[in-house]
């Protein structure tokens, strides 16, 4: 069975954003990548503003699938979420460096610049993990959580850390600082 030629042109778009930059995609380039006959990528996003969003929705798509697949694992809160960024880390890396450059072409205020930022880590997911043990303000505790993440994945991805190959080390060092938190507020 072939793939659904949206998912494929969506995929498509992200690695050309990872590797060439944002201003690199076009419905050209997309047509070139996946050798479709000229005017494809048109055919199923007439917009570019159509493909961004495509590109955004195949981002999150993998990654809430992806979440919902170790979440069906046991695993206390820190190895799940440890497990998760160094799954983004080794297999999605261009999702996230796709992911950081859209975010920084897009007016703060738009749907895409919204549906990209909350495209690897919710919110609503991570309350639960906070209300459960009682914490005063799980909204507080869940959003400085992402934070958290967001910087672990930003340094790992594209800061300092990027430097550091990627090893089964990995993810007992990102689970340092996800341990220490979830200790601190009272989670662990």
């Amino acid at each position: 069975m072939k793939p659904d030629r949206r998912a494929l042109i969506a995929a498509s778009a992200v690695t050309i954003i990872a590797e060439q930059g944002p201003r690199a995609l076009t419905h050209r380039a997309i047509d070139q990548s996946l050798e479709l006959p000229a005017g494809s990528t048109s055919y199923y996003f007439r917009t570019r503003e159509s493909l961004l969003e495509a590109t955004a929705l195949h981002i999150v798509h993998r990654s809430r699938s992806t979440f919902d697949e170790l979440h069906e694992r046991p695993s206390d809160p820190a190895a799940l979420t440890a497990e998760y960024l160094d799954d983004l880390l080794s297999h999605r890396r261009h999702e996230l460096i796709a992911r950081y450059a859209l975010l920084l072409e897009t007016p703060r205020d738009s749907a895409l610049h919204q549906l990209l930022e909350g495209s690897l880590f919710s919110l609503e997911k991570a309350r639960p993990v906070f209300e459960t043990v009682g914490v005063d303000d799980p909204d507080v505790s869940a959003a400085n959580f992402l934070s958290l993440l967001e910087g672990l994945i930003f340094d790992y991805c594209l800061g300092s850390r990027s430097r550091d190959p990627h090893s089964s080390e990995t993810v007992r060092q990102l689970r340092i600082p996800i341990d220490i938190y979830l200790h601190g507020v009272g989670v662990l």
